[in-house]
């Protein structure tokens, strides 16, 4: 996946964190807990932090942005609105940018760690694992599979996947079904990949 591509998710990320930390802390005020101020403080600081390093990680600033990352998992020790598990998830990203796939798979599993259903992070590990351990990403792929039935890119994908682990019926099934999704798709078949199995 581009850079551009990761950094779409990410942005999605931010809004879904955004607004389910504006969830939480509505239904926390609206409880009348008298610890929701403090965890609207600190959500709102992390929720703040993560958003400084989004500004820093556009700007190309990798350094100060994992910072800010690194601030916002401490600030949300928690994990409330799910903040500690995009930041964890964003570090993951800047790692992946910078190749260093080892680093992008720890935080990817931070991320799942906290809040398992993050389709980003999941997406994520599974191009991380797909040259070291093939097997385990179409497991990845497959576990997107039953969040998101018709998730293109993830039916592409564990179609590759699987027709390279000696699948090819279940590989052309889903990189057809995929490309009836999302035509464009049609584009990056390989040419070793026959489709009209």
């Amino acid at each position: 996946m581009s850079i551009s591509g990761l950094m779409s998710q990410r942005r999605g990320a931010l809004i879904f964190a955004v607004l389910l930390t504006c969830a939480v802390t509505t239904t926390a005020c609206s409880n009348g807990s008298s610890s929701s101020t403090s965890t609207t403080s600190s959500s709102s600081s992390a929720k703040s932090l993560l958003a400084q390093g989004l500004a820093a990680q556009k700007a190309g600033n990798f350094s100060l942005a994992s910072s800010y990352y690194h601030q916002a998992v401490a600030a949300d020790p928690t994990d409330a609105g799910h903040i500690a598990a995009v930041a964890y998830y964003d570090l993951g990203v800047i790692e992946q940018q910078a190749k260093n796939t080892d680093g992008a798979i720890a935080y990817y599993k931070n991320t799942i760690a906290l809040y398992p259903q993050y389709q980003p992070a999941i997406f994520n590990l599974a191009i991380a694992y797909t040259p070291k351990n093939p097997t385990k990403a179409l497991e990845l792929y497959n576990q997107l599979l039953v969040y998101n039935p018709t998730d293109a890119n993830a039916l592409f994908n564990s179609g590759l996947l699987a027709y390279q682990l000696g699948n090819p019926t279940l590989g052309v099934q889903r990189i057809k079904q995929a490309i009836a999704i999302t035509p464009s798709l049609a584009t990056r078949v390989p040419a070793n990949v026959n489709l009209n199995q």
